[in-house]
């Protein structure tokens, strides 16, 4: 029995572009979450200060998922949904599963002998008759521990999770014998771009929020020792590591506030309560002036403009313009709707601050 994830893409085979308007990646993560463009200081060259951006594919925290069956067995159907609720525990996120309303993911069984999963917000650029997960072998019989390796990996990727093997900081660490890998996954029915595409190619660091390096991760293949240079094996991961939860807790914190309004003239204490955390923020600009929006406090943060009118549009950022540490944009600003994100500049750390917006006199 072919126990591997077949694909697991932003656009597994066959399926289409979203039938409301035919989001791109980018657009339907920007639309769902203002945090999934993230900015991140990167040293400075030629005395002019330079940034990552990460355009990443997480849900708006704190929201409902809506998952949905399309076919297969009532039985085999009940063990996916008990384990796929394994991650409400996790991340601040409600899986609701429904019989007959629409669904952001959907769940098919028909492809027999693969199973993927589109990555987090890539469901929504899916046509909404059409899967955004499938399990190719899972049977009534089939093993608990099978279950849970398969459930809680698709689903890792469905809210936003990468193959652990493509991690950036994986390149490098696993010693592949290529020609081997490439011999062994053409048994398969995998061409030698199914292979780069899935085990080979790493993510670029400006694209994903990443660890280091985790084998015993449950977004891990299993890597035969057959198949690399050496003595070097992984097996076949069936419980979410330490890392995966601490992780999971990061791009999901339940202490994370809602998005905050702000009003020209005001000013918000908030507290980044985890490391990795982001707060947002969102304000409107009834006329057309220069506005200066800053932190306060001891806090290392990294402030950003989005806008108008589109959260996924990053107009300009700071790190410590302001005083000490803190960030300071100053701009002109025309009428519309506009966004704040805040997030510390050391992503392992938190902190309070002050964020506030003001029209310069």
């Amino acid at each position: 029995m072919n126990h591997t994830c077949k694909i697991c893409s932003p656009f597994p085979p066959g399926l289409g572009r979203s039938e409301s308007g035919g989001l791109s990646s980018d657009e339907a993560a920007s639309n769902e979450r203002v945090g999934n463009l993230r900015v991140t200081p990167l040293p400075a060259g030629f005395g002019r200060a330079r940034a990552a951006v990460e355009r990443l594919k997480l849900w708006e925290n704190g929201r409902t998922l809506k998952i949905r069956f399309l076919d297969g067995n009532a039985a085999v159907q009940a063990k996916v949904q008990a384990i796929a609720r394994e991650w409400e525990a996790l991340a601040n996120l409600k899986l609701e599963f429904v019989t007959s309303r629409s669904a952001q993911i959907r769940i098919s069984f028909a492809e027999k002998g693969f199973s993927w999963s589109t990555v987090g917000t890539d469901a929504m650029t899916v046509s909404t008759n059409q899967a955004t997960m499938n399990y190719g072998w899972l049977e009534p019989d089939t093993d608990t521990r099978e279950y849970q390796r398969v459930v809680r990996h698709e689903f890792g990727h469905a809210l936003g999770m990468i193959h652990e093997h493509q991690n950036p900081a994986a390149q490098g660490q696993i010693p592949w014998d290529k020609p081997k890998v490439y011999a062994y996954y053409a048994q398969q029915g995998w061409s030698k771009a199914d292979v780069d595409f899935n085990l080979f190619e790493v993510y670029g660091e400006d694209s994903t929020n990443y660890t280091s390096f985790d084998p015993t991760s449950i977004m891990q293949y299993a890597i035969p020792d057959s198949l690399t240079i050496g003595s070097y094996a992984v097996g076949w991961n069936t419980a979410f590591s330490p890392i995966d939860v601490d992780f999971m807790k990061r791009q999901y914190p339940r202490a994370a506030p809602a998005m905050t309004e702000l009003t020209p003239g005001q000013r918000v204490s908030a507290e980044l309560a985890t490391a990795g955390e982001v707060d947002e923020y969102h304000f409107r600009v009834p006329e057309a002036a220069t506005y200066i929006m800053s932190t306060e406090g001891p806090t290392d943060a990294i402030l950003t403009l989005h806008g108008p009118g589109d959260r996924g549009a990053m107009l300009t950022w700071d790190d410590d313009r302001g005083k000490g540490t803190n960030a300071r944009i100053v701009r002109k600003l025309h009428p519309g709707e506009y966004w704040l994100t805040v997030r510390h500049k050391e992503p392992s750390d938190s902190g309070s601050y002050l964020v506030g917006i003001k029209k310069r006199q």
